[in-house]
């Protein structure tokens, strides 16, 4: 990058500090206002008159490819659906819910196909202009997310009351807040759960979670140690689900069996320990509200989650063959996980396209071995963790995420094994 151009990395740097804060907005009336998308906007605006030769034509290509793609699937849809009066039952999951009877080109279709351009022009950013310091200030942007969700959590702990003084986005017509305030009770003691200002702890997983598998690769201590803390106190079953998939991978992966072992005798004390009390009402606290409740009947958030899926894939299958193709229009339903949202809005083949676009970052020949793996695990992560319970696209995190891959295929490794 020419010395004339360096303060593109730079403003770069400057968005990696504040690409997890979300439930923040620039402009409280305008939604998607938050700093990263507003940073990004402006910053790719600029790029675009600049004389940056090859790499402004590279962009060129994957901007006109994107809007390609979005533009095909946007007609097919909207035709579709005017010659064949398609009809929006009232139990599907709408944005913008009091306009159900309009079919053909509704607002939420334009204002979430905003949304996920401006998640592309990030994905270019970070792309083409992100460096070896790039990384740094990532994982600095991750910290001061971390630092903000402890100090709402011993706020609580330490008042009763909800610490939280940055979120002011709110959400749909009854304009509710998009930072839930949301606790557990273990053994009698209230928590509050970890959310810091990504809005929920569903929300801080999906942010969390990729770049602290990739944290492991990376060999950064600070960040696996910290990360973890904080992934545990959201108290999230996707959260542990994860955690635990990807310890019992990387153990085999490493090869290293008598960790198993040791675990193995570490359950067996633990089990004994807490059979004592006060641990025996703190662990049965832990259990039921990550575990078993999530799996009964008293677990709301399952129970909707699964109607959803059901209500919207048979919806789907319903629907003519055109439309199970190109879907009912992006933007259209958001239910509470992101496959029966991607499915019914944009069809098999728009599910096909997301997918592809994720995994072709398989593709990367990244080194060493160890954060090669790490990164295409997160991939997994983050895939997994919206396909199931995060319904999400716009967030700043997954687009980076993406990103990154290309940047850490370039880097040599004393370039990005720093703490």
């Amino acid at each position: 990058m020419s010395k004339e151009f360096a303060f593109i990395p730079k403003a770069l740097h400057l968005i990696m500090l504040f690409f997890p804060l979300t439930s923040f907005l620039l402009i409280p009336s305008i939604q998607g206002t938050t700093v990263a998308t507003v940073l990004s906007s402006m910053l790719f605006g600029i790029v675009l008159f600049l004389p940056l030769g090859d790499v402004k034509v590279s962009i060129l290509k994957e901007l006109v490819a994107f809007f390609a793609v979005v533009f095909v699937l946007s007609c097919c849809s909207q035709l579709a659906n005017l010659g064949s009066g398609l009809k929006l039952g009232e139990e599907l999951v709408l944005i913008n819910r009091a306009d159900y009877l309009d079919t053909f080109y509704r607002t939420s279709h334009i204002t979430q196909t905003l949304y996920l351009i401006v998640g592309f022009l990030i994905y270019l950013l970070v792309k083409y202009f992100a460096e070896p310091t790039t990384i740094q200030y990532m994982y600095w942007g991750l910290r001061l997310l971390c630092f903000y969700a402890l100090y709402e959590f011993f706020y609580y702990i330490l008042t009763g009351q909800n610490g939280d003084f940055m979120s002011n986005r709110t959400f749909g017509y009854n304009e509710r807040s998009a930072s839930l305030f949301q606790t557990v009770n273990l053994g009698g003691m209230h928590f509050l759960r970890l959310k810091g200002y990504t809005g929920e702890p569903s929300m801080f997983t999906f942010s969390v979670m990729p770049y602290w598998i990739l944290a492991v690769g990376l060999k950064r201590r600070f960040d696996i140690g910290l990360l973890l803390l904080c992934l545990l106190l959201t108290f999230s079953t996707t959260s542990y689900f994860m955690i635990f998939a990807f310890a019992c991978f990387w153990f085999l992966y490493k090869r290293q069996y008598k960790i198993f072992i040791a675990a193995g005798i570490a359950v067996v004390i633990l089990g004994v320990a807490l059979q004592m009390e006060p641990f025996s009402d703190l662990f049965k606290g832990v259990y039921d509200f990550v575990f078993a409740d999530k799996f009964g009947d008293e677990a709301v958030s399952s129970r909707d989650r699964g109607s959803n899926l059901q209500t919207h894939i048979i919806y789907w299958a319903g629907l003519d063959f055109y439309h199970q193709l190109v879907g009912i229009g992006f933007g259209y339903i958001r239910s509470t996980d992101f496959f029966s949202t991607l499915f019914l809005n944009t069809g098999l083949i728009g599910f096909l396209v997301f997918t592809w676009f994720v995994f072709r970052n398989f593709q990367r020949r990244i080194g060493p071995a160890d954060l090669n793996v790490c990164y295409k695990g997160g991939l997994v992560a983050v895939y997994f963790i919206m396909m199931a319970t995060v319904p999400e696209f716009a967030y700043p995190s997954l687009w980076i995420y993406l990103s990154i891959g290309y940047t850490l295929e370039t880097l040599k490794t004393k370039e990005f094994l720093k703490t």
